[in-house]
């Protein structure tokens, strides 16, 4: 089996069930293997869940109770079979054969760690703000770095700091090497955390510019929780990777934001 893709499912599985779909009118069945794990609380989802995607041919289906994000990612790598792991948020959307592609560049540069494609918004041409982008720190925070540099689509690879978990391809030895996503993180940031620990094994993360995908960014979440969980998140990484000091000054710089925020996600 060369490639893993897995998808987490909480309450989404129309939209897991129409990701799968649009992969599979490009798939090589003997090549790709489905992990859905599914971390749905509803009953109703549960069995709608079971109903559409347990069962399919490819498709490897794994109900688990909800420990978080990277939690559930980390349960389905460990039933993957693949060389390779593409870790897939379910409101994506494959227009071409973009994960063979990726895929194929993974496997012949020894020097990427994590790799994304182009990630676009729904309208399928405008490029997605935050799919990549530079580690989170301090001067990141004050000067909203963290947006990264623009991406030269003249390149067919684009180095960055980080790329996004709504489509990260890793090979799986290095993804076992580094224990998978740190379950201290609940949602948020596991994948800005990942790609820091993949740089710091000496691997560099990258754009492919030639692969595309579409994400329907933020359809399966709420405002206001979104952004308190994201805290949590951020608290926790600049005291894994800076100290609890850096971190002190990290909430004391990031607390107008958070207000304003929050008082407009509401």
């Amino acid at each position: 089996m060369k490639l893993s893709i897995i998808i987490v499912n909480f309450n989404t599985s129309t939209l897991v069930n129409n990701c799968v779909e649009s992969i599979k009118k490009y798939w090589k069945q003997d090549a790709f293997e489905f992990i859905i794990v599914d971390n749905s609380e509803d009953e109703n989802e549960i069995a709608a869940a079971d109903k559409l995607l347990n069962n399919q041919a490819g498709i490897k289906f794994l109900h688990v109770k909800n420990e978080g994000y990277g939690a559930a990612n980390n349960r389905g790598a460990k039933l993957a079979s693949g060389e390779f792991l593409l870790f897939l948020n379910p409101d994506t959307i494959m227009t071409d054969d973009s994960v063979l592609k990726i895929t194929d560049i993974l496997k012949n540069n020894r020097k990427i760690g994590a790799l994304s494609p182009l990630i676009y918004q729904e309208n399928n041409k405008t490029l997605q703000h935050h799919f990549y982008g530079d580690f989170q720190s301090l001067a990141g925070i004050i000067f909203k770095k963290w947006q990264g540099r623009q991406i030269d689509l003249t390149k067919e690879l684009t180095y960055v700091d980080m790329v996004t978990g709504a489509c990260l391809l890793i090979r799986k030895s290095l993804f076992d090497h580094l224990h998978g996503f740190d379950e201290n993180f609940f949602m948020y940031i596991e994948d800005d955390d990942l790609c820091k620990r993949v740089a710091e094994a000496g691997y560099k993360n990258a754009i492919y510019s030639k692969a595309r995908i579409i994400h329907l960014e933020g359809a399966s979440s709420t405002s206001v929780q979104k952004r308190l969980m994201y805290y949590r998140s951020q608290d926790y990484y600049f005291k894994k990777h800076y100290g609890v000091l850096r971190m002190r000054v990290m909430q004391f710089i990031r607390w107008p934001y958070k207000i304003l925020k929050i008082l407009l996600a509401k």
